[in-house]
């Protein structure tokens, strides 16, 4: 009865053994430089607001940044807040025109916001630039008409599209 409970108790002392090693071997089974690798990609995804743009900030310099801006729908969709402050005005309203503001996100943010520098040229629009306390105001005007819309920027880490104002009747 000893040599049988003998064997027995080796024959469990032989698996946990094996059982155990048969972990250390799998988890050495990789180098130890692809272990951190492992973790990442067992991580879940962060969500997309706390993601920084896939887009790199093209200028600190707001000229140069604006140029990219006009003209590459892709900036515009990654330096643009969110919800955008659009402010308009209600040609219809009765006794007299009024303004609206809504808060644009989702479908209702259609990009490209800004017409494209070949565009702006294309159709006539005269820009003008001025400075209001750190941040940029562009205003987009074709003569002789009433088309005046404005885009209001500030400076963080890149500049940011935060208001539009369409003062257009």
């Amino acid at each position: 009865m000893k040599s049988q409970n003998t064997r027995w108790t080796g024959t469990l002392l032989l698996s946990a053994l094996l059982a155990l090693g048969g972990c250390d071997l799998a988890s050495n089974s990789q180098p130890a430089a692809a272990a951190p690798d492992q973790a990442a990609a067992e991580k879940p995804a962060r969500p997309a607001a706390e993601t920084k743009p896939a887009t790199a900030c093209p200028s600190q310099d707001f000229d140069a940044f604006l140029a990219a801006f006009a003209d590459d729908a892709d900036v515009q969709r990654a330096f643009t807040e969110r919800p955008l402050r659009s402010e308009t005005v209600d040609a219809n309203a009765d006794p007299e025109p009024k303004p609206v503001t809504a808060m644009l996100d989702g479908d209702a943010l259609t990009f490209p916001l800004m017409a494209s520098r070949a565009k702006q040229q294309a159709e006539g629009l005269v820009l003008s630039q001025t400075e209001l306390n750190g941040d940029k105001q562009v205003l987009l005007a074709k003569p002789d008409t009433d088309y005046q819309l404005s885009f209001f920027f500030r400076k963080g880490e890149c500049w940011t599209l935060y208001r539009m104002r369409d003062d257009s009747l």
